[in-house]
């Protein structure tokens, strides 16, 4: 887009949002036209990363990623520079909830910031500090703030990395956040009472995100995640990864005995359900509320077949898988055909980002 277009379209209230979402396997791009009727989806890529790019957060390739971002932007929309670019909350983000009493003659930043740097987590010399009020009662002089602090040295690795890739990371957020965005977008609104889980079933970690009422409470995450389903194929089956991976997405099950199969996925199902179960007492008992009502599942591990039935049946709760693009129209001559369930759900994090207008 031309600089004199680009004018004209933010003189309409028009504006281009990117969102970058890095994960340990791959890596997902989306890019939003936000009008004034509502944002238009305009282009979505996937690039699998090659094995050990990054491990546990830590980037460990740095040229097979910057090789994957270059391919990832050309196979996607070549126009695309400036980017808003998530950090996971299990690698290198710190977070914690607060109340404080606001002080007459005191800016609330100043507050905040004072009241942060007396907390054992927050080691100012080395992190970048940002926070959100979640609420203020007026008459109490007092707010409950969400503190969020990322560490310098992986923030700066993931920054350097992109930069390198040809691209501008504009803003940087939080993979939690960005699924909360999405779901809230995809919602279009929430009981204030309820209290939700949003669930991202990673290949190598599941985080569970909690709301209540469509706005962030806390993030737990969970050990158990995709590639514990692969592995326990592939030792009971005597798979290899890449068949145990074919099954997890359906393929080629007919040549498996179905029960067999039903429970093994059943078995992992478990081993996830105990992790979940000992984060929702943790947030019930820490946050002195009701059960929760409703399971949002996203991420590759939500596709695996019976997981959402199981996972309904354990828990007794609502459950359903969240495809962020359910309420976002699309461009036609880019996206003709209706993108698949298991690929929206994949681009929960890249959508919350994109959602934004920057």
């Amino acid at each position: 887009m031309s600089a004199i277009a680009n004018l004209f379209s933010r003189l309409k209230g028009e504006t281009t949002t990117v969102g970058l979402d890095i994960g340990n396997h791959s890596a997902k791009l989306v890019k939003m036209h936000h009008r004034r009727t509502g944002p238009i989806l305009e282009a979505a890529g996937v690039q699998e990363l090659k094995p050990e790019t990054i491990v546990g957060g830590e980037i460990k390739n740095r040229d097979a990623l910057i090789e994957a971002l270059t391919t990832l932007v050309h196979r996607t929309d070549e126009s695309i520079k400036d980017v808003v670019l998530s950090l996971s909350w299990s690698y290198g983000v710190l977070g914690d909830r607060i109340s404080l009493k606001s002080q007459r003659g005191v800016a609330d930043e100043e507050t905040i910031l004072f009241e942060a740097g007396q907390r054992p987590p927050f080691d100012v010399e080395n992190i970048t500090l940002d926070y959100k009020v979640l609420r203020r009662n007026v008459e109490a002089s007092e707010m409950e703030v969400l503190l969020v602090a990322a560490k310098n040295q992986v923030m700066q690795s993931y920054i350097d990395v992109v930069l390198e890739a040809g691209l501008r990371p504009i803003v940087i957020d939080v993979d939690a956040f960005a699924f909360a965005n999405a779901y809230n977008y995809s919602m279009g609104g929430s009981d204030p009472d309820e209290v939700v889980a949003l669930i991202n079933i990673g290949d190598n970690l599941t985080n569970i995100t909690f709301l209540k009422g469509g706005i962030y409470q806390s993030t737990r995450d969970v050990s158990t995640a995709g590639d514990y389903f692969v592995k326990y194929l592939m030792r009971q089956f005597k798979l290899s990864r890449e068949q145990a991976v074919g099954l997890l997405k359906g393929r080629d099950t007919d040549k498996f005995d179905a029960t067999q199969l039903a429970r093994a996925i059943e078995f992992s199902c478990e081993e996830l359900s105990l992790g979940i179960d000992l984060a929702f007492q943790y947030y019930q008992s820490s946050e002195k509320t009701a059960k929760v009502q409703k399971i949002v599942l996203c991420g590759g591990g939500a596709c695996i077949p019976g997981v959402p039935e199981y996972l309904g049946r354990r828990h007794e709760s609502q459950v359903m898988v969240l495809n962020p693009l359910s309420n976002v129209q699309k461009d036609p001559e880019k996206f003709p055909d209706p993108i698949p369930d298991t690929v929206s759900t994949l681009l929960t994090v890249a959508v919350g980002m994109a959602l934004r207008k920057v």
